[in-house]
Formats: C-alpha cells, structure tokens, sequence
C-alpha cells in the first residue's frame, strides 16, 4: 500500500513538474538576464569544449565530439513537434523546417556526419552572418521556463560553435568559393520559402514581412525593399565572416595554399 501511495506522488510530481515547462505566464524580454545568460553559458562551453578538443582529443575523438555537439541544435529543433502538437499549438504557417536556423539545426548531424566539404562552407557564413545575429535579436515568444525558451537557445547559441570548432579544431580553411556557395544557396532557399509563403500564406524567411522583434531589417526599409537592400547587407556579412581568412591568406599565404608547400617543398 505505501509503495503505491509513493508511486502516485511521484507520478503526481512528474506531471506538475511538467507543467513548468508549459506555463505561459513569462513573456521572453530581450536583453535581460534571461537573455544573457543563456549566452554566456553556451559561450562558456563552447570556448572549453573547443579548448579541450583541441589540445587533448585526437582526430576520432575531435570529430565524435562535434557530432555530439550537433545533436544539440537537433534536439532543440525536434522538440518543437512533438511538444507544440501536445500544446495544440503546432502551425503548418509556422512550424515547417523553413526558417534557416532551424534547417540548419535538423541538417547539422547529418552535415557532420557525411562531413560535406560544400555543406561546411555553406553553414559557416549561413550560421556566423544569420544565426549569430539571431543571439542578438532573439524572437522568443515565452521566457523561461517554456520549453520553447530551451529550444530557442539549443538551436541558435550552440549553432554558433560548429563553424567555430571547424576552423579553430577540425582547421576547416574558408574560401571564396564557400562564400558564392553560400550566397547562391542562401538565394535559393530564399526563392523557396517565397513560394512557400505564396502557397500557404505563411512568412518563413521573413519574406513577406519583418519579424516582430527588432532586427537588421528594420533599416533596410519596406517590404518588398528590403529584400533587396537584405541582399547587400548578408554580402556584407559574409565578406565580414571571410575577413579573417582572407587577412591570414595575405598574411600567410602557405598556410592556405597547398601548392604553394608544395613548391615551397621543391
């Protein structure tokens, strides 16, 4: 008898403890300490993990751990089926793998995985010129703790540090050709999600009208303006995400130039 008396607390506790998790009560408000700390603890586990992996992990090891890391955004992603469905809340005009964040997050193992030296390229400046800027403006509708506040953050903080332990461990060399790459697939995705949003009335990508948070776009003027001027300024942002590399190409050219070595070495 006591045994069951204790399993239904616990089970009782479970469901209340549950329930924290889908209060609505908190709105999210940027640039609060509900906003800043999730990004100096994610900061702080990305600037270790890199640390670690980079000095004491082998090469198996190094690449065991970004995958490890890569099923984070995953998670953060997914949760938002299954948990938005239990809500009632999920939203075919909202909740499709159509925001580029959260393409990237679903696609983020599987990129690791296979590790495609074009899908590398491309989510480097996709991740350091959008999803970086999506830590800063962040649209997050509840604060925490809303399972949809662990989400946010799961997908977009922890993005930043898979192009970040490319370079810094893996010593991924960005090129020129990843930035066309990126820009082209950027345009294509873009073109999709337009007609998407034409299909369903919806506005993945933002394309149909600014977010509603402050964000870059709120200087690039109007719809359909900005479109336009969002052009130049993720150009803008890409040569901004390349500068390094370029810098170090001129700086030490032989370090990103394998047949320079190679004539070096003859």
């Amino acid at each position: 008898m006591e045994l069951k008396i204790s399993f239904f607390y616990f089970v009782q506790y479970q469901f209340i403890s549950m329930d924290i998790f889908l209060s609505r009560d908190q709105v999210f408000e940027a640039y609060t300490i509900e906003h800043y700390l999730p990004l100096i603890l994610i900061a702080l586990f990305g600037t270790s993990i890199i640390i670690i992996a980079r000095s004491r992990f082998n090469e198996i090891q190094q690449s065991r751990c970004l995958f490890y890391i890569s099923l984070i955004p995953f998670i953060g992603a997914f949760m938002l089926y299954p948990l938005a469905t239990y809500e009632g809340d999920i939203n075919i005009k909202e909740d499709l793998p159509l925001h580029m964040c959260r393409a990237i997050a679903l696609a983020s193992p599987f990129i690791v995985l296979k590790s495609s030296r074009y899908w590398i390229g491309v989510f480097y400046f996709w991740i350091m010129a959008g999803t970086l800027n999506a830590n800063i403006t962040p649209d997050v509708e509840y604060g925490f703790p809303h399972w949809s506040y662990f989400s946010y953050w799961m997908m977009h903080s922890f993005l930043v540090i898979i192009p970040l332990y490319y370079v810094i461990v893996l010593k991924v060399k960005i090129n020129t050709r990843d930035l066309w790459n990126a820009f082209i697939m950027m345009n294509a995705f873009v073109i999709v999600t337009l007609v998407v949003n034409f299909i369903l009335d919806s506005n993945y990508m933002y394309t149909r009208a600014k977010p509603p948070v402050d964000s870059l776009l709120d200087v690039l003027g109007p719809w359909p303006l900005y479109l336009i001027t969002g052009q130049l300024l993720a150009a803008g942002l890409f040569y901004l995400a390349y500068l390094p590399f370029q810098i170090n190409r001129i700086l030490r050219p032989s370090d990103l130039n394998p047949q320079a070595r190679q004539n070096k070495a003859g």
